[in-house]
């Protein structure tokens, strides 16, 4: 008897200190693994979310470029991962990594909130046979930019909203050589593939439907077609077309060789940050202008493209620290957060009222065509095998100056073998 109740007082001693080891454990651990670009409003962002010290958040940086971030987060998913607890994800990874099991759906009570004034457009890139398995951090879409001065002088008012590509070309056709040029991506990149899918949606069409048919062999396929051959063999095109991504088109823009160019807001942050240290370059930069993305057909809305990154939770993360990484995702995601990096990193908002907060309106005038071309953009195809199918377009529409109707019905034919149909 003397030893059972030298246990039983033993046992009750032990309690009082498994408690306190529990209090000590200290807030649940759980890492982020995010893009190099926006160290600042990173870690601000962190800063708030784990100031009730609920939860810590170590961020991993992935390696700059999408190729190498996706590499890197499959290889460490496809092993389970524990330690992959946050992902911040291209908007065009989300059908493959749900469909592999990669992330996990978000409950209900997380996707309310991550929904909650959250624009449409955004939503589609985050969802995938219709359940919510991330949440947009970040978006974006390309609008039409353009000098001002010389849209004026070719005959055209952008700002409108509803000017062609058929007008668009024809006016910039007509200008003085050296300040003809309409700057797109022409290049064999991701950026070629956006062009194309802009386009396309823009027709009316889908590249790829809901079901994974290819739709390129269509009218709508053929309007894209025509676009990117007329423009490509027109007046307007850029010596070296072929070549052009994002930073080639903006410097064409900035140096005056094109004076319209399609592409994402980052621009305008870019040139203003120039314009306070080259007092010449402010005069290019105050004649600035911006509008919605060309439209395909007139009387039609464009559907823009569409940019940025989203949040999911990886399926490797332990039970017990799920609930921890569902109320970090909705705080990084919150509106405040994304306010900081639109001010901090020049990187548009998914949320709707972003737009609406003075020191934003101040900084990126724009913001409402911005705001609504995000909400009426048209994503990438959502499919498994998007880096084929991406690069089964860049290829049968490059190099531009090649590309005639009939290019639609072989990239109909190269999309199906990509995608498996």
């Amino acid at each position: 008897m003397s030893n059972l109740l030298r246990l039983a007082a033993a046992a009750l001693t032990a309690l009082p200190l498994a408690a306190c080891a529990a209090e000590s454990e200290g807030p649940v651990a759980l890492t982020w693994w995010q893009g190099p670009n926006a160290e600042t409003p990173t870690q601000e962002a962190v800063a708030a979310c784990t100031k009730d010290g609920k939860y810590a958040i170590k961020v991993e940086t992935l390696p700059d470029g999408s190729d190498k971030q996706r590499e890197q987060l499959v290889r460490r998913l496809s092993a389970k991962d524990k330690s992959v607890n946050l992902i911040t994800m291209d908007v065009v990874w989300t059908a493959e990594f749900a469909e592999a099991g990669w992330i996990l759906p978000l409950p209900d009570a997380t996707a309310k909130t991550v929904t909650d004034g959250t624009l449409e457009g955004a939503l589609k890139s985050a969802t995938w046979k219709d359940k919510l398995y991330a949440a947009p951090l970040l978006s974006g879409s390309q609008l039409l930019w353009y000098r001002k001065s010389r849209a004026e002088q070719a005959g055209i008012d952008p700002a409108k909203g509803e000017l062609t590509w058929e007008q668009l070309l024809a006016a910039a056709g007509g200008m003085p050589e050296g300040e003809r040029g309409v700057a797109t991506p022409g290049n064999r990149y991701e950026g070629y593939t956006v062009f194309v899918n802009a386009l396309v949606a823009s027709a009316g069409g889908q590249v790829v439907d809901a079901e994974g048919q290819p739709g390129l062999d269509s009218d709508a396929g053929r309007a894209a077609a025509s676009v990117i051959g007329s423009l490509a063999t027109g007046p307007a095109a850029l010596k070296g077309m072929s070549t052009l991504d994002e930073e080639t088109m903006r410097a064409a823009f900035e140096q005056g060789e094109a004076s319209f160019m399609t592409n994402w807001g980052y621009v305008y942050a870019a040139a203003a940050d120039r314009a306070t240290k080259e007092p010449e370059f402010k005069k290019v930069f105050d004649d600035y202008g911006w509008a919605r993305y060309p439209r395909v057909v007139a009387g039609v809305p464009s559907a823009p493209p569409l940019g940025g990154s989203n949040i999911a939770i990886g399926a490797g993360t332990p039970e017990d620290q799920r609930e921890s990484a569902y109320a970090a995702l909705a705080c990084l995601t919150s509106t405040q957060s994304q306010k900081g990096f639109m001010m901090g990193a020049g990187i548009p908002a998914a949320r709707s009222s972003v737009y609406d907060d003075a020191e934003v309106r101040a900084k990126f005038p724009f913001a409402d065509v911005m705001r609504d071309s995000i909400a009426e953009a048209s994503p990438r195809p959502m499919v498994r095998k998007y880096n084929a199918l991406s690069t089964a377009i860049q290829t049968a529409f490059h190099p531009p100056a090649s590309v005639t109707a009939e290019t639609a019905a072989k990239a109909q034919a190269a999309v199906a073998q990509a995608v498996g149909q």
